[in-house]
């Protein structure tokens, strides 16, 4: 079963961290100008369908009601952290 491991949203712990941190925002710079100019709703599906395929790629061995339960963690934690980058990001537009 994979771990769930956010990527921390400001100082990362040690160089692996600082690593993935700077090829996720490498792939975020890349998708980024797909997504703009598009309405909100647009680029919501786009991500909508992404975390989806995400998530579904995420099995368990045990069967499918152990991968239901670990699937919704993983989204629970993920919307955790989209809330926490989402205020990080506002903090630095509010100041």
């Amino acid at each position: 079963m994979p771990r769930v491991s956010p990527r921390p949203s400001r100082a990362p712990a040690d160089d692996s961290d600082a690593a993935f941190g700077e090829q996720a925002d490498e792939l975020v710079d890349r998708i980024t100008p797909l997504l703009a100019g598009r309405s909100a709703e647009m680029q919501g599906a786009v991500i909508a369908d992404l975390v989806a395929m995400w998530l579904a790629g995420h099995r368990d061995a045990r069967g499918r009601a152990e991968g239901d339960r670990f699937r919704d963690r993983l989204l629970h934690l993920h919307a955790e952290h989209v809330r926490d980058l989402a205020r990080m990001y506002l903090e630095d537009v509010d100041g």
